[in-house]
């Protein structure tokens, strides 16, 4: 099956206007300060305005909304497609328990070794990857991350 570009255009365009209404409701600060809502409204407008020119690119060329094409996804696909669902299923039960920095590196490590990359490569981007999201979200922008029984 494959998706035109209308189609998802359209799906960001919703998805925009979503978080767009959602946040409507978020406080405000004083004095004229960006409240919470600014970063979400950024995003907002960035997905609406990229699922503009999706849908724009695909009425110029006239697609069909979806085409059932089954044979472009083999069993190995379906399989990526499972792992990859059945991977953030882990993370969601498992980051309290391990903690972010052990389930992240687990699971981009598990699944660079499904895909048949070298161990040394697999261990220096899953250590890379995890520290860099660690540093971003958990120093720089103080966003709580599950610390696990460790405490890291």
């Amino acid at each position: 099956m494959r998706v035109s570009d209308t189609a998802i255009g359209l799906g960001l365009i919703i998805f925009g206007v979503a978080v767009l209404l959602y946040t409507r409701n978020f406080p405000t600060l004083e004095k004229g300060y960006p409240g919470p809502a600014l970063f979400p409204n950024v995003l907002a407008v960035l997905f609406i305005l990229a699922g503009l020119g999706l849908s724009i690119q695909g009425i110029r060329r006239g697609e069909k909304l979806l085409k059932f094409d089954m044979s472009a996804l083999s069993r190995g696909g379906l399989i990526n497609i499972a792992l990859v669902l059945l991977s953030v299923l882990v993370y969601i039960f498992l980051s309290d328990v391990l903690g972010f920095q052990i389930i992240s590196f687990l699971i981009l490590f598990g699944l660079m070794k499904w895909l048949r990359v070298s161990t040394p490569w697999c261990v220096v981007v899953a250590c890379s990857v995890t520290l860099g999201i660690y540093l971003l979200f958990a120093k720089m922008l103080l966003v709580p991350l599950p610390w696990g029984l460790f405490g890291w």
